[in-house]
C-alpha cells in the first residue's frame, strides 16, 4: 500500500473491535482524516502509547480501501498535564470538538492546524489560564472561518458603540447599543470592560490578551458571546460546551 506522512493532532479516538483504535487525526497537510489504529489497544503495542487523545506526533499513514492505516508513530511532546486535570480536559474537548465540527475531510483550512495545536500547548501548562486560552481559541476561529462579530459598530443601527454597557446577539453578528438592544431578545449582556477584552481578542493581539487581568465575570461574559456566535453559525449544540459548563458548577 502506499504511504505518506503526516503532522497530526488525535481530536478523537474510538475502540473498535478487540485491539484496534479508529482515530480522527488533523494533520498540518491534509485537514481532517480518519484512520485505524491496528492493535494499538494491546499492552505490547508500540503504535498505541503514542496515540494519546489531544497528543501530537508525525505518522506515517499507509492508504487504505476504507480507512487509512496508521503505520509508524513518533510522537512530540505529551498532554499528561491536560490528561490529569479534568477541567484541561473538558477544554481541550471543547478544542477538539470545534476543530471536528468545523472542517469538512482532507480540505485543509490555513491556520487550523497551528491554532489548535498551539492552544493544545497551552491548556498543558498548569500556569495558564485555561478558560482564558479556550475563549482566545473561539475568538481566533470566528475569525478564520470568516464569522467575527462586528465590535466597533452597532450590529443593529451601525453607529459607533459608546463607552457604555451594551448588548451581544448572536442572531446579529455582533453588539448592539442600549438603543438597540433588549434583555428580551437572544444574547447576552456585555460590559464596558468585557467589551473591549473582545476587541483584543478580535484584532488577535495575543501579547496584549496574555497580559490582561480577567476577572470571572468579565470572563463570563467574553466566554457567552464568541461561544453563542459560533453555535449559531455552526446551526449546532457543542456537547463539548455542556460538559465544560457542569465542570464550572
Amino acid at each position: 500500500m502506499p504511504t505518506y506522512q503526516a503532522d497530526a493532532i488525535v481530536l478523537h479516538r474510538l475502540d473498535y473491535g478487540d485491539a484496534d483504535r479508529i482515530l480522527t487525526l488533523l494533520t498540518r497537510e491534509y485537514g481532517k482524516l480518519a484512520a485505524i489504529a491496528k492493535g494499538s489497544r494491546r499492552s505490547k503495542a508500540r503504535v498505541g502509547s503514542s496515540l494519546d487523545l489531544f497528543g501530537r506526533s508525525r505518522m506515517m499513514l499507509a492508504k487504505g480501501r476504507n480507512l487509512d492505516v496508521v503505520a509508524q508513530v513518533e510522537r512530540r511532546g505529551d498532554v499528561r498535564n491536560i490528561a490529569g486535570d479534568l477541567r484541561r480536559t473538558a477544554y481541550a474537548c471543547l478544542v477538539s470538538e470545534i476543530a471536528d465540527k468545523v472542517l469538512e475531510d482532507r480540505h485543509p483550512v490555513d491556520d487550523v492546524f497551528e491554532l489548535v495545536a498551539g492552544t493544545l500547548d497551552r491548556l498543558n501548562d498548569p500556569g495558564r489560564s485555561a478558560r482564558a486560552d479556550t475563549a482566545w481559541f473561539v475568538m481566533r476561529m470566528l475569525d478564520l472561518l470568516g464569522y467575527a462579530p462586528q465590535l466597533l459598530d452597532c450590529a443593529g443601527c451601525s453607529r459607533p458603540l459608546p463607552e457604555a454597557d451594551a448588548w451581544f446577539s448572536p442572531l446579529l453578528g455582533g453588539v448592539l447599543c442600549q438603543t438597540c438592544g433588549s434583555h428580551d431578545q437572544a444574547g447576552s449582556p456585555v460590559s464596558v470592560n468585557s467589551l473591549k477584552v473582545l476587541r483584543v481578542m478580535a484584532g488577535d493581539q495575543g501579547e496584549l490578551y496574555d497580559r490582561l487581568r480577567l476577572p470571572d465575570p468579565v470572563l463570563d461574559q467574553v466566554e457567552q458571546a464568541v461561544e453563542a456566535q459560533l453555535e449559531y453559525h455552526l446551526d449546532r449544540h457543542l456537547k463539548s460546551l455542556d460538559f465544560i459548563r457542569s465542570v464550572r458548577n
